[in-house]
């Protein structure tokens, strides 16, 4: 498990950052629909927050909260496309995509998702 301070670093590196996607793929894990994911695409994370095993993602039009329950995981990707399916590709949960081509995942060991996913408008 990924301690407090190992996801407050992989975080830090987002802050400036132009989001160029946002894929929810666990959509079970969706906990909210207003403003919608692609409300985020074109948005720079402007700061980070992380509270225990909670992180918050914040832009000047909204505010991605994420809590990985007990075994969420963030995962760096110095390369990222888009997800597409692939037979023997495990699925992350949610994957931010990012202006340079770097990309963040967030993952779960099994397949049930307990990662959750809510949007708010505003700051």
């Amino acid at each position: 498990m990924q301690s407090e301070e190992e996801i407050r670093d992989l975080l830090t590196r987002l802050v400036g950052e132009k989001i160029t996607g946002f894929q929810v793929l666990g959509i079970n894990s969706l906990k909210s629909l207003a403003p919608p994911p692609d409300a985020v695409v074109g948005e720079v994370v402007s700061a980070i927050e992380v509270a225990g095993r909670i992180l918050r993602l914040q832009t000047i039009a909204v505010t991605v909260t994420v809590d990985l329950q007990r075994v969420g995981k963030l995962v760096w990707l110095k390369a990222a496309e888009p997800f597409r399916h692939s037979p023997g590709v495990p699925m992350p949960t949610v994957r931010l995509l990012l202006e340079g081509g770097a990309g963040l995942d967030l993952t779960e060991p099994a397949k049930t998702k307990r990662i959750t996913v809510a949007l708010t408008a505003g700051s």
